[in-house]
């Protein structure tokens, strides 16, 4: 009996995990959604959004600032937020 109820137990355990993994789709379109900058300076038409949303954060140590595209493209960033 105790067997069973451990297997039940550890089924649910499973199943709620499950539940809340997070959708394999959803993860790389968040990937793509977000880009980093490694130079010292960013230059914002160098990187292309796929669609209004799409964020773009600087270097630390370089322009360290976070860009928001508000359209898609190279020419749709604005800068959200500067860095000290």
């Amino acid at each position: 009996m105790k067997k069973a109820f451990l297997g039940v137990v550890a089924l649910v355990a499973v199943g709620v995990l499950a539940a809340r993994a997070a959708d394999p789709d959803t993860v790389s379109r968040e990937r793509a959604r977000v880009q980093a900058d490694t130079n010292t300076v960013t230059t914002v038409t160098q990187y292309t959004a796929i669609r209004a949303g799409c964020l773009l954060t600087g270097k630390v140590n370089g322009t360290n600032a976070v860009w928001v595209a508000v359209s898609a493209g190279t020419n749709g960033w604005v800068k959200i937020a500067q860095g000290q």
